[in-house]
């Protein structure tokens, strides 16, 4: 009898201990300061933190140093009831002072934020362009630039055209006007842009920096007034643009105040059409799954390409995804510093990490960067490759892609690539 009085007391002392143990978890959870996804500013009181963060050197985006010795993951949060009490301008202090710790690296042993590079203080940014179409590589060198410090990256920023692509009236005049726009940090007149980002997260959700901000506070985050300023704290700007074709590039290479220096990405046909097989929203659309229509864009590419490197040779140039991928490091460093931008630590990091091996989905940038560009010799049948190359036969010759004549040859360690010349 006592040793069963004995055993139902060290259960209740068990139990208890349990109870009291959860309960202490669930508070240091609650009351410790959560990640920096999730993390909150208190308005107004923090301007002297920031004049102490402005004045502080960082290396890398996670170790960068704060007032009083707090790291970037933990700077002091606030609950989220408290964000109605947060306007416009604090979002943009906070954001200033990021900006400035960002772009001070002392891996150069210097401030890499000197005044007048920001459209803010009166200068102009570098601006970055990837032209190309879907499924060509582009996400992946869109995170490449938007490694860099201080990169303010316009991701697909014709998306809300639908699965078109615009090669000429009367989509070519609005879509002009919403790039420049976006170049200058001009989010009036893009009523409908906005539109359609309020109901699809990944117009923004790829521009990390601002969409930090627009996880905090929602209520600003499609409001052109907020939209502007914050473009305007970054002294880089990147963009990809899918939908635009390349001839179309050239009111904004000739308007010097833009500053732009463009990329025209390309991709063997058979890659980029086989990797649109996964996408649901690409069968059916003409402009994406149909080979001759795909193809007749790759030719006329080439032919602006000739133009655009006559006219434009140190702000324009073209990229095979394949040779990037072949070789990431040596090709990721000449299109830098064709961009005018450096081979930071952070895009290094990014490389190490992103070009080994295959993780993730369909949209993942996290792939064996020597085998990703290929899969398509082994995930389409001979029938279908030999179908994409009869309606390609010029524009596979124009870009260097070598045609396929058997079904052994494709699976047998094919190497598609020859040499081409835009010049």
């Amino acid at each position: 009898m006592r040793d069963r009085m004995s055993r139902r007391k060290n259960l209740a002392g068990l139990f208890a201990a349990t109870v009291v143990c959860i309960l202490l978890l669930y508070a240091s959870k609650r009351y410790t300061s959560p990640s920096y996804g999730t993390e909150y500013f208190r308005p107004r009181e923090r301007s002297a933190n920031l004049r102490m963060l402005n004045s502080h050197r960082y290396f890398g985006r996670s170790n960068v140093i704060l007032a009083g010795s707090l790291s970037y993951d933990t700077y002091p949060p606030m609950p989220t009831d408290h964000n109605a009490t947060v306007i416009i301008e604090d979002v943009l202090s906070y954001q200033r002072g990021l900006v400035a710790a960002e772009c001070t690296d002392t891996a150069y042993g210097e401030r890499k934020l000197p005044d007048g590079w920001t459209p803010e203080t009166g200068g102009t940014p570098s601006r970055s362009i990837i032209i190309t179409t879907w499924r060509s590589g582009s996400t992946f060198l869109g995170d490449i630039l938007n490694a860099l410090p201080g990169n303010y990256y316009h991701y697909e920023p014709l998306l809300d055209f639908d699965i078109v692509q615009i090669r000429g009236p009367p989509n070519d005049t609005v879509a002009l006007h919403n790039l420049r726009q976006l170049l200058r940090c001009d989010y009036r007149e893009l009523d409908n842009y906005l539109e359609f980002g309020r109901t699809h997260n990944y117009l923004f959700s790829h521009n990390t920096r601002l969409w930090q901000q627009c996880i905090r506070f929602p209520q600003f985050c499609y409001e052109p007034r907020f939209l502007g300023p914050f473009c305007r704290l970054f002294p880089r700007q990147s963009m990809k643009v899918v939908r635009l074709r390349a001839s179309l590039v050239t009111p904004l290479l000739e308007d010097d105040s833009l500053n732009v220096r463009v990329v025209l990405l390309i991709r063997d046909p058979r890659g980029s059409m086989q990797s649109r097989k996964h996408r649901v929203w690409c069968p059916g659309r003409p402009d994406c799954d149909d080979p001759s229509t795909v193809c007749s864009d790759m030719q006329l590419d080439y032919e602006a390409a000739i133009e655009l490197s006559k006219r434009f040779p140190k702000r324009f140039r073209v990229v095979r995804y394949e040779d990037l991928s072949l070789n990431p490091y040596k090709m990721t460093k000449e299109i830098l510093q064709f961009y005018g931008l450096p081979y930071h630590p952070e895009v290094k990091l990014f490389l190490d990490t992103h070009t080994k091996q295959d993780v993730g989905g369909v949209s993942s940038t996290y792939r064996d960067s020597k085998s990703a560009p290929f899969h398509w010799t082994k995930d389409l049948t001979f029938d279908e490759v030999r179908i994409i190359q009869d309606s390609c036969v010029a524009a596979m010759k124009s870009w260097g892609y070598r045609n396929a004549t058997s079904e052994r040859e494709l699976y047998d360690n094919f190497n598609p690539l020859l040499s081409y010349s835009v010049s």
